[in-house]
């Protein structure tokens, strides 16, 4: 190949990267974005079903059910599968899930649509480590990670905000809410087949060849991957207590509307997002990541516990403004087995999702512990505000985890520049 050639090689698949992990990122992230508008349906769903405090504890955290207990075993299965075809296919068995959930005439039927959609989101993460790889070179993964949370925090925060007004629109209707999420949903699968593309090195190859077999115990021996895992419960339990309940706890004790309640939670998920951009870049260039971890675990439960002690408008955007800010943390964190000693393409597959199973360790029972000291003491405040501070793993975290893991480059996961195939 000629040093042209090679070169326009080069810059094409420099650029075509963004739209293929652009694509990837933003429909993960309208997943999430549809999973975290379930307290904004709450009240309608449970007028309809007839629920319990304990049953929509449930139903919030349905979708994390299947991650919790399946993440690490899924996602060694998934890695074996190409990252095309694996995001395909999770994506269509996605949107039949979000179909089911929007026809389901009960509760078992919802709960189990969600719980089906929560392992399709845990299937598909292999494909997110072996695409990062496979496009983008190790000392790019924290910016990466932190463009993914902002558009986690734009996304997110956006579809928690908009969803008062297109609830409202659709007849306050949940049904045909979810309806109109799944159509979202298919047409980011359409793109996805369209825009999708894979693109292995030579070293890329190499690596995949050379994988150990015995890959889950080559994931597992690191310790810091076990801390990172247990420095995303507390924040994550928190954050999701809060999606399921807060909008009932603000409408039930200050009569606040669904759309005020959706828009503070939103500007939260929103900081969050933007201010991961700039967390991000402090860890990696000034190896700051334990001292982020450190403040922000506080930060994120002294502000939660604050919003359920106020109706004042004012008070409540100034403290999820800042709530918000500390959950910047979550590229810091999130990028941990992309920089984790000698690891291979495949661990870093299962690092992810064991990331994501301890995420959504957290998601699960933060609902479930606030619904049930809710049953037993009937204060609503009370329940939230205690969860608030699970967020003190993080602290945790910041004390164990080991100097400089979050700025580390990893030469084994540096992808060859030349492509095989793009």
């Amino acid at each position: 190949m000629s040093s042209v050639a090679g070169e326009t090689l080069r810059e094409s698949a420099s650029a075509y990267r963004w739209v293929v992990m652009g694509v990837w990122l933003t429909s993960s992230v309208v997943a999430f974005m549809i999973i975290s508008t379930i307290g904004i349906l709450m009240p309608a769903i449970s007028a309809e079903l007839g629920l319990s405090p304990f049953q929509q504890g449930m139903l919030g955290s349905a979708a994390y059910w299947g991650n919790l207990t399946l993440a690490i075993p899924v996602g060694w299965w998934a890695s074996r599968f190409a990252p095309k075809i694996l995001t395909t296919v999770t994506m269509v068995l996605g949107t039949l899930c979000l179909l089911a959930q929007a026809l389901s005439p009960g509760f078992a039927l919802l709960i189990l649509g969600r719980v089906a959609f929560g392992i399709t989101v845990i299937a598909r993460q292999p494909a997110r480590a072996f695409l990062t790889q496979q496009w983008f070179p190790s000392r790019q993964v924290v910016l990466l990670n932190s463009i993914s949370n902002a558009m986690f925090g734009l996304v997110v925060g956006g579809g928690i905000a908009a969803s008062p007004f297109i609830f409202a629109a659709l007849g306050d209707n949940w049904r045909a809410t979810l309806l109109s999420f799944t159509a979202l949903f298919g047409v980011f699968t359409v793109l996805w087949i369209i825009w999708g593309r894979e693109r292995e090195t030579t070293e890329y190859r190499g690596q995949m060849s050379a994988q150990d077999v015995n890959v889950l115990k080559g994931t597992l021996r690191h310790r810091d991957l076990w801390i990172a895992g247990f420095g995303f419960v507390g924040p994550t339990a928190a954050w999701s207590a809060f999606l399921s309940f807060y909008p009932t706890l603000m409408l039930d004790s200050y009569q606040m509307p669904l759309i005020w309640s959706g828009g503070i939670l939103a500007v939260g998920v929103l900081m969050g997002g933007v201010a991961g951009l700039g967390l991000g870049w402090v860890a990696t260039a000034h190896d700051k990541g334990r001292t982020i971890l450190l403040v922000n675990g506080v930060v994120i439960g002294a502000t939660f516990a604050g919003m359920t002690f106020t109706g004042s408008l004012p008070a409540l955007l100034a403290l999820t403004f800042v709530n918000g800010i500390a959950f910047g943390f979550w590229p810091v964190l999130y990028s941990t087995p992309f920089h984790l000693p000698g690891v291979r393409p495949r661990e870093i597959a299962v690092s992810l999702s064991f990331i994501q199973m301890s995420s959504s360790a957290g998601i699960t029972i933060g609902p479930l512990i606030c619904g049930a000291l809710q049953q037993a003491t009937g204060d609503l405040r009370l329940s939230l505000a205690v969860v608030s501070f699970t967020s003190l793993s993080l602290c945790v975290a910041g004390l164990l985890m080991r100097d400089g893991l979050s700025s580390r480059r990893m030469s084994a996961t540096e992808p060859a520049m030349p492509a095989t195939r793009s």
